[in-house]
């Protein structure tokens, strides 16, 4: 028996703008999410340690740092031991490289989002990513 409230989806969403970082959370809170936030990878991996294992990961492609959103994706997968469907944020999809993401569903949406398309995005692959991560230790 689960815990109400328990079995809401966990997202974890890396950006490194506060604001659109906070407008996202409240988003994601009002539809029912769990929303993680974290600014890099360091921030990104401190939050998975801290024992939040996502269901999706929203990474804004354009990172500050030496990793783009796609390594910081590609850290977290690794340090979870398992691949999570991530959804991929930016304004200028033409400039995105393709994440090298073995078997991680993959979903590019531009700037600015449409909020009810990326809710359902993240329903989906939230649900997806819960279905990975019960198989992946089989």
């Amino acid at each position: 028996m689960t815990v109400p409230g328990d079995s809401a989806f966990v997202v974890l969403h890396v950006e490194d703008d506060e604001e659109l970082a906070a407008g996202l959370a409240r988003l994601l809170r009002a539809a029912g999410f769990q929303a993680l936030t974290a600014t890099d990878a360091g921030s990104a991996l401190a939050r998975i340690a801290q024992g939040g294992a996502p269901d999706v990961l929203i990474m804004d492609v354009n990172l500050p740092g030496e990793l783009d959103g796609a390594d910081v994706a590609q850290e977290v997968c690794h340090a979870l031991g398992h691949v999570v469907p991530t959804i991929f944020l930016s304004g200028q999809l033409s400039d995105v490289g393709l994440p090298w993401l073995p078997g991680a569903p993959l979903l590019f949406v531009a700037k600015p989002v449409d909020a009810e398309v990326l809710v359902k995005a993240v329903e989906s692959f939230a649900a997806l990513g819960r279905f990975i991560r019960a198989h992946a230790h089989h």
